[in-house]
């Protein structure tokens, strides 16, 4: 494990208000390739069954639950939750020792009623709760096509349970499935649940979603991630992703094997401020858990800057990998924008931002890929679409765990 604090210039420009970007990554690297860090998964799969499901919706959610149990260890955890205008627990927290009986009771699931979404999630919690050990990964995961329209349907207390339950260390990954649920919903779940948010345009799209989160859920190495920033009063300090912040404590994603996760911050510094001297300027301490549940610290580590005169600074490269993800939060923050914008119908800011998002994004062949992807919906106007495609697009490049060797990787669209 490594914690890294990297400033976009190692030094101030004497003499001028300075504003700047520093990126903070926790990063891990596998001494044994052959060894996998997993903890035992405790699994709640939690499908909606609505009568909008009906057809080849239900029959693919199924199919990817299938997937998963299949997949699972003797170790592992796993139950089953159905809901409708109900909630029925089709298979009880139970070990993955007879993965048969477990995909049958699947398999026999059938569509009818309304959306209790609230319900079925909390069920699955329920379930979780029964299976959890200080040793679990404990994650609901919930896959719904629809707006919740029975029980509780309040959005705000639904996110506040999700952030609740979450700091009990059970979190929540949800599935979006077609065009019409609710995107702000769902992912404001996974969000404050501490998941991860997915979104299915056709419910093919299923399979690709489950296949990453169980990849990265059978290699976690440390949970349960937070994270501490310190700096002057004269410095203005603020958080460029969308993390969730409780008691100024940052929450940052699960970390895999062989990855890392990050977070960009941006610095001002008033010119009056800046003496003949090194000033520290921002400190982070983090603390995580590791495979074993034990709880584990690592910083603090610090920027700490000279200023320089105008020629010297110059002649100071910026850090590429500050400078790319400081590219993919402007991205993400254009998509954002381009969504307000479309939500109102004003489909010209709309473009507006899709090429100001364009200009940010230069040669990079991945940015570039993922605007065109939003864009045809900008260009058919099909507003519901566009939301979706904006709000998660955004939402992933924020958060995403990045590869520990991503600078050296080249980015293929017809492979990807």
């Amino acid at each position: 494990m490594k914690l890294t604090l990297t400033p976009q210039k190692n030094a101030l420009l004497k003499g001028f208000n300075n504003e700047f970007y520093a990126l903070l990554q926790f990063s891990h690297k596998s001494v044994d390739q052959a060894t996998s860090g997993s903890k035992p998964l405790n699994l709640s799969i939690v499908i909606d069954r609505s009568g909008s499901m009906s057809g080849q919706p239900i029959v693919e959610a199924k199919n990817a639950a299938e997937m998963m149990v299949g997949r699972l260890r003797q170790s592992d955890k796993i139950s089953i939750v159905a809901f409708d205008s109900t909630v029925d627990v089709i298979v009880p927290s139970t070990n993955c020792e007879d993965t048969s009986s477990i995909i049958n009771a699947i398999r026999n699931i059938e569509t009818n009623g309304a959306t209790n979404l609230h319900g079925g999630w909390l069920a699955g919690a329920e379930q979780v709760a029964l299976g959890k050990t200080e040793q679990t990964l404990n994650r609901v995961l919930l896959l719904s096509d629809g707006g919740a329209n029975q029980g509780v349907t309040n959005q705000s207390e639904i996110v506040f349970q999700c952030s609740s339950l979450a700091e009990t260390n059970i979190t929540t990954s949800t599935y979006g499935l077609g065009r019409h649920f609710n995107e702000e919903l769902m992912i404001n779940m996974a969000s404050n649940g501490m998941g991860h948010s997915y979104y299915g345009q056709t419910s093919e799209d299923l399979m690709d979603p489950f296949n990453e989160e169980f990849e990265t859920l059978l290699r976690t190495v440390a949970t349960n991630i937070k994270l501490k920033y310190e700096h002057p009063s004269f410095v203005k300090c603020e958080l460029m992703n969308n993390y969730r912040i409780v008691d100024e404590i940052i929450n940052l994603p699960d970390l895999a094997q062989d990855s890392k996760v990050w977070a960009l911050f941006k610095l001002n510094i008033k010119h009056e401020d800046i003496q003949n001297q090194s000033i520290e300027v921002l400190r982070c301490n983090l603390s995580y858990m590791d495979i074993y549940s034990e709880i584990k610290n690592k910083g603090p580590v610090k920027i700490k800057l000279d200023p320089v005169n105008q020629n010297a600074f110059e002649m100071i490269a910026t850090d590429p990998e500050v400078e790319l993800r400081f590219r993919e939060i402007l991205v993400a923050r254009y998509q954002e924008k381009a969504r307000e914008a479309a939500k109102l119908g004003d489909w010209a800011s709309v473009q507006m931002y899709l090429d100001y998002a364009r200009e940010v994004a230069k040669d990079n062949e991945w940015l570039l890929s993922v605007i065109d992807s939003i864009e045809k919906y900008a260009k058919q106007r099909k507003q519901e679409e566009f939301s979706k495609e904006a709000m998660y697009s955004s939402e992933k490049m924020q958060k995403r765990l990045a590869s520990d060797d991503e600078l050296n990787m080249n980015y293929d669209y017809d492979i990807e």
